[in-house]
């Protein structure tokens, strides 16, 4: 009896161990590609603060899309440095990003957090951002974002 349950023992034992080898790790570069966007990401930051469009758009994908709040998509590298240069030219305040959340899956990565502009008043809001590794390394490929804030509604003409 003794035996047959040592030798359970050791069958289970083996199943566990193979099933533990089998399992996916993953790969080494999952979180050195996180730091590398964030990185990244962090220089979206510090050029749009120095007022950098051309900085701005270089971190983005020839067919990047931008999705802003009350606006048409932006579509391609060329419309995207135009519409931060007219936005830093416009409406520019100090922007502070901070990611809450972010991952990697092959060669695409996402991240995910709020964001605040120095202007007044001061605006809130959230992003979402999928960048895609290619060869010149990592560029934002979609970005979305939105304020806290409720949308304005133009006020209702006098009643006549």
């Amino acid at each position: 009896m003794l035996f047959v349950n040592h030798t359970r023992f050791l069958l289970v034992l083996g199943g566990a161990l193979a099933l533990l080898g089998c399992a996916q790790k993953a790969p080494e570069s999952a979180g050195s590609d996180i730091e590398a966007v964030n990185t990244i990401a962090a220089g979206w930051e510090k050029a749009y603060n120095e007022k950098n469009a051309d900085a701005v758009a270089a971190l983005y994908s020839e067919d990047a899309q931008l999705l802003p709040p009350g606006a048409a998509v932006v579509n391609g590298h060329a419309a995207i440095k135009d519409f931060w240069a007219n936005d830093i030219a416009t409406g520019w305040g100090q922007i502070t990003i901070t990611s809450d959340a972010g991952g990697t899956a092959g060669e695409w990565a996402w991240r995910a957090g709020a964001f605040s502009v120095q202007v007044t008043p001061v605006v809130t809001g959230k992003y979402v951002e999928v960048w895609h590794k290619t060869a010149d390394g990592w560029r934002l490929h979609r970005d979305i974002w939105n304020s806290d804030a409720a949308p304005t509604t133009a006020e209702a003409p006098p009643a006549q």
